[in-house]
């Protein structure tokens, strides 16, 4: 039997409530705050609302595009703001191609979570959800949720939370086989902030180290871990390479190791015009893999380090699927 596993980091994938649409004026309010499509963080051309939903539309259907051209019987990703959006992102965009969806609220201060999606049709019984969001930095203690103020207004705030995101685990029966997939979204890359208990590089490492402690767990108990995720840097980092070690050394295969370092990138970052490899599949090594491929054809124009295929309608601004490219490997369970 084969399995087709993917990862999308779909950037930044909101709801759109009917408090937004054109036709808003005039619904009594239950009907106002109802989500009624998704849409994306700072896109569009000014106070235009119409504009602004046409552009998101363009940039969704080319996201879809990247999900369907993958083909995944189980999809992970990341930057989507709850289980509403992913939900109705499957049903305006993906016609319902997958038909069990699974998201649990995170810890990050713009609402991004992991969820993970598996096809309608594909052979496999849910076993089990798991989150960690409530793991923390500081052992003995608790996190603490809330909204606090600073200078630039008020953000979301979850103190001492191990994980940016979640480690949502899920657990599949495949072909007789118990596989748990871990959806991922590490600590970035940029300076944190006075709130923040520890740097970015030591967040991430201590993430790379509780997720390698999971993967330990799930073979001990017979199951097959598959590891996909943002893990927000780049293996081939001189400087912050090591702060996702442990993952990368805990007895999972990554299958696009052995790529030349300039085919293996996976993320173009705008303001620098510098691509780098964020994205990652582990597998374990009983799995063999049939096929593998990093689709980039929803990337920007502006990517010069591109020179492929890419869809109709990306353009330079406001259309890209995501910053993100989607990865996929095909295996034979």
């Amino acid at each position: 039997m084969r399995m087709r596993v993917a990862w999308f980091n779909v950037e930044n994938l909101f709801t759109r409530y009917a408090f937004a649409g054109p036709d808003a004026d005039g619904l009594p309010y239950d009907r106002q705050v109802i989500a009624v499509g998704v849409t994306a963080l700072d896109r569009g051309a000014g106070n235009e609302g119409e504009a602004n939903i046409a552009l998101a539309g363009m940039q969704r259907d080319n996201t879809a595009r990247v999900i369907l051209d993958m083909m995944p019987d189980v999809l992970g990703v990341a930057e989507v703001e709850n289980i509403e959006a992913l939900r109705i992102f499957n049903q305006q965009y993906l016609s319902h191609y997958f038909d069990r969806i699974f998201l649990m609220g995170g810890n990050d201060g713009r609402g991004i979570d992991v969820g993970i999606c598996v096809r309608k049709g594909f052979s496999a019984k849910v076993l089990g959800v798991r989150t960690h969001a409530h793991e923390t930095l500081q052992p003995g203690q608790s996190v603490q949720w809330g909204v606090v103020s600073d200078d630039s207004g008020p953000t979301y705030l979850a103190r001492n939370a191990l994980f940016s995101r979640d480690c949502l685990e899920l657990d599949l029966e495949i072909n007789g086989r118990v596989i748990t997939f871990m959806a991922n979204h590490f600590k970035s890359q940029a300076k944190g902030s006075r709130r923040d208990l520890l740097s970015p590089d030591e967040w991430r490492l201590r993430q790379a180290s509780r997720v390698a402690e999971l993967v330990a767990e799930a073979a001990r108990a017979g199951k097959l871990p598959i590891v996909f995720g943002d893990l927000n840097v780049d293996d081939a980092n001189p400087q912050r390479g090591q702060s996702i070690a442990p993952v990368l050394n805990c007895g999972l295969v990554d299958p696009f190791a052995k790529l030349p370092a300039q085919e293996r990138w996976t993320h173009y970052f705008m303001v620098a015009q510098e691509v780098s490899r964020l994205d990652y599949i582990l597998h374990p090594p009983e799995l063999r893999v049939v096929s593998k491929e990093i689709n980039r054809k929803g990337i920007s124009l502006k990517c010069r380090q591109y020179t492929g295929e890419r869809y109709a309608t990306i353009g330079y601004a406001h259309n890209a699927a995501s910053d993100h490219a989607g990865l996929v490997v095909e295996f034979e369970t």
